[in-house]
């Protein structure tokens, strides 16, 4: 079986030696390759977990009173972080296996939200999660964190 540079290879891959056997083999190919700290997560053997990122201006992580950004601009932001990251690692958003978005308004900015993230992920979007979140300040409007595959 030929595995693609891809989540989707990856996933069959692990598919294919079976469920006990991807997790027993899990711990020991981790350890074997290390638990490796990367700027914005950790890797650990071939999986990356991304902390949530989040896109606030950078004039109001300064000044409670400036405007951070709208749901859409902090949506991109976030994305364009994570993609670079990713691509540091020698990965890509292709790779993505599953999204956790964090929002300050699920009800009303999901929706806008959602615009951007599915030009991030236009065919077989990762797994993903949307919740609400209260954050500390009211400049933030989302954070993600992601997890992904480096070949």
């Amino acid at each position: 079986m030929t595995t693609k540079n891809n989540r989707r290879g990856f996933l069959r891959a692990t598919a294919a030696v079976g469920a006990g056997a991807a997790l027993a083999a899990g711990p020991a190919q981790a350890a074997a390759a290390g638990k490796v700290k990367v700027a914005g997560g950790v890797r650990l053997g071939n999986l990356f977990y991304s902390s949530g990122l989040t896109g606030v201006r950078a004039e109001a992580r300064k000044d409670p009173l400036a405007f951070g950004g709208d749901i859409k601009e902090q949506t991109r932001t976030i994305l364009d972080a994570h993609k670079k990251n990713l691509e540091a690692l020698g990965s890509s958003l292709d790779n993505v296996i599953k999204v956790t978005v964090f929002l300050a308004d699920v009800k009303t900015e999901k929706n806008a939200m959602n615009e951007v993230y599915a030009q991030y992920f236009p065919k077989d979007p990762p797994a993903r999660s949307a919740v609400g979140a209260e954050f500390p300040d009211t400049a933030t409007r989302v954070e993600i964190e992601l997890v992904a595959w480096v070949p």
